[in-house]
């Protein structure tokens, strides 16, 4: 699917939410505390990268998608970043240092995945102590076309249910919010953000995280 689609990435991603207000909630959410580094799962067409990677010494990109990591690398090129590295490789098993990023988002990718408790608990053990994880994804909708059209495996997520899956990953949720259309909005559909920390103290000992990868 990714493959078939990369050329028209922006434009599915148009079509669903308004952008613009996903990102200034990210940027909200983060606030202005330095980033060291920067990890982007599921880069797609390498926005986040774009947006977020000028604020970090370094960033990282991941996806699965040859097609989608030519994408991006056009975009960034294009945008002059030179501090990021792009890495294909599979969301349960990341490419990337245990305990090495302070930062990691997971934008719209969640519901691509069988299953999105592993995605977050491998995300988890990305995290540096004290890390954050930004995960954006839909409100639960009805729209089966996006199921039929676009590949997606699950119609949104409850606020509930990632944040138990945050939970399970040993991430503390510090916040939720759900972006509604505005009136008149051409999108449908409702996006959810959550933000979650890694509760562990420069002092504790690394690594500690014992999750099984199944």
């Amino acid at each position: 699917y990714f493959a078939a689609h990369a050329d028209e990435w922006n434009d599915i991603r148009a079509r669903h939410i308004p952008e613009a207000r996903v990102e200034d909630a990210i940027r909200e959410a983060l606030g202005d505390a330095p980033i060291r580094r920067l990890l982007d799962l599921g880069a797609g067409a390498g926005r986040m990268l774009e947006l977020f990677a000028p604020r970090a010494e370094e960033a990282i990109g991941v996806d699965l998608s040859s097609a989608m990591l030519a994408v991006a690398r056009g975009r960034l090129e294009e945008s002059g970043a030179r501090n990021v590295q792009l890495r294909q490789g599979d969301i349960y098993a990341l490419p990337v240092e245990r305990n090495s990023c302070d930062v990691a988002i997971l934008h719209q990718v969640l519901h691509y995945l069988d299953d999105p408790g592993r995605a977050l608990r491998e995300a988890a053990r990305a995290l540096a102590p004290g890390g954050r994880l930004i995960v954006v994804d839909f409100a639960p909708h009805d729209e089966e076309a996006l199921r039929e059209k676009h590949a997606h495996r699950r119609l949104g997520f409850s606020a509930l249910e990632i944040s138990d899956l945050l939970a399970q990953a040993g991430l503390t949720v510090l916040l939720h919010r759900d972006l509604a259309p505005a009136a008149g909005d051409a999108a449908k559909l409702t996006v959810s953000l959550w933000l979650a920390r890694d509760p562990r103290v420069i002092s504790d000992p690394i690594p500690s995280k014992n999750f099984e990868t199944a």
